[in-house]
């Protein structure tokens, strides 16, 4: 049995409203006080284009994220009673419970990038489920449309959509190669 994600595209259990609670903050504190004036230089002098090119790096393959350039919190500008295994968070940062973090070590081991990533109510209180960062490191393009239960977004086009997900955000088929695990389009 093979399994897949599937992305929401509206704010709910597997995209949650928020921000990263001082991230921007310790970027440009590097930015200025740790940057050479080379790298700054190369940056236009402007903080800002180093936040961004650290922000491709959750969508891209830019290489592995520094300890500094790791969110570690990400406060929900709502409470939520329920969130998914995988969630997509502010800037392309996908994040994932202890439980699928575990199966993701034990399937590949030491392939992706994982850190801490507090999850916080609104008031700054932890969410009671642990989450890790992740930047996947890996995709395996083993897809088979004619053995899933997807439907292609338009004729000729290679985007498909799993036809029922389940809550989870997660899509099972029976095939042995029935899923794939497609890397974003570069932005």
């Amino acid at each position: 049995m093979v399994w897949g994600w599937y992305e929401r595209s509206q704010f709910g259990d597997f995209f949650p409203n928020g921000d990263y609670v001082g991230w921007e903050e310790g970027l440009k504190q590097y930015f200025d006080e740790q940057m050479s004036a080379e790298q700054r230089a190369a940056l236009n002098n402007w903080h800002v284009a180093y936040i961004g090119e650290v922000a491709r790096k959750f969508r891209e393959d830019r290489g592995v994220l520094e300890p500094h350039e790791c969110p570690l919190e990400f406060r929900m500008e709502e409470s939520r009673k329920s969130l998914g295994s995988l969630l997509h968070l502010t800037n392309g940062v996908r994040a994932v419970d202890a439980t699928l973090h575990a199966i993701i070590e034990k399937l590949e081991p030491g392939v992706h990038q994982f850190w801490p990533l507090r999850i916080t109510t609104p008031m700054g209180k932890d969410y009671p489920v642990p989450y890790s960062g992740i930047i996947v490191r890996r995709y395996i393009d083993s897809f088979v449309p004619e053995q899933s239960a997807v439907h292609q977004v338009s004729e000729g086009s290679t985007s498909y959509f799993a036809n029922n997900p389940t809550k989870k955000g997660l899509w099972q088929s029976d095939g042995l190669e029935a899923c794939q695990r497609r890397r974003p389009p570069l932005a």
